[in-house]
């Protein structure tokens, strides 16, 4: 298993102390307003059983751990394992418009779909690709495939929306993250940012301090409002529009030690978009270069 660390283009105390902005534009999409849902029994046993057994007997040849924390195996569309089972289930739930991620990038690393395995929660974010051109945002679809030791563990929506390039919001936590992609936010307000229908809710925050990972302070929940918390659960698909601020809650408290899922970043043909960054190392960000053999 190959494993990559990232070149970051400032070092650890100028990340923990400024915002990183891949693209400024918080207005890249629009999208359809829609409410966030599981699709219960999305894949069946045989389906799941597959899938999992190809993330075990494939992970160490041909994923990738990059920072020792984000393992995964890219454009997992690309792979006829994969594809066989999901491209035609996605097709009959979304129409036959939708397009896949994997089918139209050409980037130096995959920024959009992936088959991942968590082994510590992942913060607040989004997860739009807006660079590509002539295909928008739309929607995601995360199918969890396994999920050590417990049935299930949850994830959360919030109300408030963002329609610019994918972001981790991460008001008031004090480590120098850099992201290859994401824009990251640790000091500008998110309604300042962009971000549509901030609201505080000291009920909502109330709940999530009793769900949320513990290693990420509750300051970067501040004005946003909880929409559904939904099961996380293996077979499953969990689907919202590309806009929406998601989490996930701590598996780990409940025991378990890591999950797998499959995520993929939807997107609509749309000749008037147009986003891609030019002339930089990569088509999407002005600070990212390849990454870097560990």
């Amino acid at each position: 298993m190959p494993r990559y660390k990232t070149d970051r283009p400032f070092s650890e105390q100028e990340l923990i102390n400024m915002d990183v902005i891949h693209d400024t534009n918080p207005s890249l999409f629009t999208d359809q307003d829609e409410e966030s849902y599981v699709e219960k029994d999305f894949i069946d046993d045989s389906e799941r059983d597959t899938l999992s057994a190809f993330f075990k007997d494939n992970f160490d040849r041909i994923g990738y751990n990059i920072n020792g924390h984000v393992l995964h195996i890219t454009f997992p569309m690309l792979i006829p394992t994969i594809s066989d089972i999901l491209r035609p289930k996605v097709l009959q739930h979304f129409g036959s418009d939708v397009v896949f991620y994997s089918d139209v990038s050409d980037d130096p690393m995959s920024v959009g779909d992936q088959y991942f395995k968590s082994v510590k929660p992942y913060g607040l974010h989004t997860d739009a690709v807006t660079h590509i051109n002539g295909y928008r945002p739309y929607k995601d679809i995360i199918i969890p495939i396994d999920l050590d030791k417990v049935e299930e563990t949850h994830y959360v929506t919030f109300n408030q929306r963002y329609r610019g390039r994918a972001t981790h919001f991460m008001r008031g936590r004090k480590i120098g993250s850099f992201a290859n992609y994401a824009n990251v936010i640790r000091h500008q307000s998110y309604k300042e940012y962009g971000v549509e229908g901030t609201e505080h809710n000291e009920k909502d925050l109330a709940i999530l301090e009793k769900i949320m990972p513990r290693h990420i302070p509750m300051s970067i929940y501040e004005d946003l409002s909880i929409e559904k918390i939904l099961k996380w659960r293996p077979k499953d698909a969990i689907i919202h529009d590309a806009s929406v601020l998601h989490a996930p809650t701590d598996f780990r408290t409940q025991g378990a030690e890591y999950k797998t899922g499959i995520t993929l970043h939807l997107m609509k043909a749309d000749p008037t978009y147009n986003n891609r960054l030019e002339g930089y190392y990569t088509p999407f960000s002005r600070y990212t270069k390849p990454l870097i053999k560990a």
